[in-house]
């Protein structure tokens, strides 16, 4: 009888090594598992991030083309211009050197009209520039929206993977509520 009662001491006493054990295992199970549901929450907070970002640089991506095709716009005016002036310049001269009386006068409106040329030329040639230079930005962004969206791809693969491993972690939390439940 004495010895049933030591065995049942012992055996409880295991079971009660084996509780406090699983005790300490589950706890180390619940850490890990707020730990990783920070991490998820860090990895949403850099993916709204990232996705805010990449909606700024669409929205001045399209404000760029908007830019660049009023630029176009403007550049065809101007060489339209260009050319009113340049058909101006040429009725000037001819008026010039049919009536000379009026030469001095016409000698200022061809004057006038040069410095006009020389000044829609160099706005021309300085739109083309401005031109290339937003069309240079703007293949620049695209590139920068391609990297952004191949990160932001990388990052929901890592979080699927987290929640994959998360879920793995789950059912075996799970199965060891289970037997503590079933120890108990």
């Amino acid at each position: 009888m004495r010895k049933d009662i030591d065995n049942l001491l012992f055996e409880v006493g295991k079971l009660k090594e084996e509780k406090l054990k699983d005790h300490d295992e589950i706890q180390r199970l619940r850490e890990l598992n707020a730990y990783r549901e920070r991490e998820n929450d860090g990895q949403g907070q850099k993916i709204r991030g990232t996705d805010y970002e990449l909606s700024k640089a669409h929205d001045r991506a399209s404000d760029l083309s908007k830019i660049s095709d009023q630029r176009d716009f403007e550049l065809r005016r101007t060489t339209e211009a260009l050319e009113a002036a340049q058909a101006e310049f040429a009725m000037l001269k001819d008026q010039g050197s049919r009536v000379s009386s009026d030469n001095s006068v016409a000698q200022r409106n061809l004057d006038r009209g040069n410095e006009e040329r020389l000044a829609l030329l160099r706005q021309r040639e300085s739109e083309v520039l401005r031109g290339k230079e937003l069309q240079s930005v703007l293949f620049d962004l695209e590139a920068k929206v391609r990297a952004r969206e191949d990160n932001i791809n990388i990052t929901r693969k890592e979080n699927d993977d987290v929640k994959f491993s998360n879920a793995g972690l789950s059912d075996r939390n799970g199965s060891v509520q289970l037997e503590i439940n079933a120890l108990q």
